[in-house]
């Protein structure tokens, strides 16, 4: 098994476990690894998902657009850019200065003590 740490800094960030798209409050998890807790069963931990890139688009893109491939779950009441005051998600795969703000003062690289 591989576990992705990349946005798990943070427990209980969503509302809903079924939400997944540019996650707000999530936060950077253990740095990748092969030092696991049960390495008998888990072969490393491991960011996936690159911090920093959007899971997907805000029905409208930063640069005031219609997203072309907006996916209705990144409008949910978890993803950043559907508050007020949050900006618009850029398309999925390009960079999310926003997020990547937070996952950084979120994070929780290495395991308490």
């Amino acid at each position: 098994i591989i576990i992705d740490t990349g946005r798990n800094g943070v427990e209980d960030a969503r509302q809903s476990c079924k939400n997944w798209c540019n996650i707000r409050g999530a936060g950077v998890g253990l740095i990748p690894t092969t030092a696991t807790a049960d390495p008998n069963i888990i072969d490393a931990y491991f960011w996936l998902k690159t911090p920093g890139e959007s899971d997907g688009c805000s029905q409208t893109l930063p640069d005031g657009k219609r997203c072309p491939r907006y996916d209705t779950d990144c409008g949910s009441e978890d993803s950043m850019g559907t508050h007020a005051g949050e900006p618009p998600a850029p398309e999925a795969g390009q960079w999310f200065d926003y997020q990547i703000k937070q996952l950084a003062a979120n994070a929780k690289l290495t395991k308490a003590q």
